[in-house]
């Protein structure tokens, strides 16, 4: 997911205009800025791309400091022209596996969306333990993302299975509800999706399982509408005082 190699770098299409087509999409982000608790006074939203869940953000928690980080630095700069004119609000390259920039316990929240699935399998580790180190006792984590109901090997056919099911499924449902650019998307990253090149799916369950063993103290995994298109909210927890 480093900031020379991600595809999403060189992506030409209005990112934004084509995924608020989404229905399902806005009621995935609604979700995730609804788990943000009241007062929540410092944000990291992680892999934030153009600013679209940040800007949901800054729309629930006006008077929050913002901190956004992406391995794509065209979105980057996309992104820090759209809140030029708010001061709470900052960007910058940084990838979750290393968010070294940020000192223990920076922030109150972190919240991501459509992003983490990017990661490779290895890398999950140490993503959950910089999330929880960046996190403040009693912080949250809150990752809205698509997954899938099939682990195993890249190639294996009850994944390759799964995955071109559920990904022809979501593409016929974007045509149907959404915009025919919306389902060109789908069908544009389905060879990355089945080669997992740069486009790896999960099971929530797999995210679930790293963050509780990184030290998350709960979990809980939100499902929402359609659910079908195996779009979930994960809400990670810190516990409210350090475990010596």
């Amino acid at each position: 997911m480093a900031s020379d190699t991600t595809h999403w770098n060189n992506v030409r299409i209005d990112y934004d205009k084509v995924l608020s087509t989404d229905a399902s999409n806005v009621a995935l982000l609604s979700a995730a800025v609804a788990h943000l608790p009241a007062g929540t006074a410092d944000v990291l939203d992680v892999g934030s791309g153009t600013g679209r869940l940040t800007s949901l953000c800054r729309a629930a928690l006006p008077e929050a400091r913002i901190v956004g980080v992406d391995p794509a630095p065209a979105m980057v700069e996309e992104a820090v022209a759209k809140f030029a004119a708010d001061p709470l609000t900052l960007f910058q390259d940084g990838a979750v596996e290393d968010l070294s920039a940020f000192p223990d316990e920076s922030f109150d929240a972190a919240i991501s969306s459509f992003a983490l699935h990017h990661l490779e399998l290895d890398t999950y580790p140490k993503a959950a333990a910089e999330l929880l180190r960046v996190l403040r006792p009693g912080g949250v984590f809150i990752n809205a993302d698509q997954f899938c109901r099939v682990m195993g090997p890249a190639g294996s056919k009850p994944r390759a299975t799964d995955v071109l099911e559920l990904l022809t499924d979501k593409a016929k449902y974007y045509l149907r509800e959404a915009s025919f650019e919306r389902m060109l998307l789908q069908l544009d990253l389905l060879p990355r999706f089945l080669r997992e090149d740069g486009e790896i799916l999960t099971t929530p369950e797999f995210w679930r399982d790293c963050l509780l063993d990184a030290g998350f103290d709960q979990t809980e995994i939100v499902a929402t509408e359609p659910k079908e298109l195996y779009n979930r909210v994960i809400v990670a927890r810190k516990a409210p005082h350090a475990v010596s």
